[in-house]
């Protein structure tokens, strides 16, 4: 029994500190998948930006046709 007891504070310290690691991870988780989304984000209304400047400029060749 002594010898479990010994053992105690360092089984303690380490859930201690897979605790914290596996909180430490979620968060960085988190954060690299709001970049990653922000990322999608910022290419799909670059995407729908360009598909209204064609639009707009195929629009302008029409009435400068006419």
């Amino acid at each position: 029994m002594d010898k479990i007891t010994d053992f105690l504070p360092t089984i303690f310290a380490l859930l201690v500190f897979i605790v914290i690691w596996f909180i430490i991870r979620r968060i960085v988780s988190s954060l690299s998948d709001k970049i990653n989304n922000s990322e999608v984000y910022k290419e799909d209304t670059l995407r729908v930006l360009e598909e209204i400047r064609d639009e707009l400029k195929q629009l302008n060749k029409k009435d400068t046709s006419k």
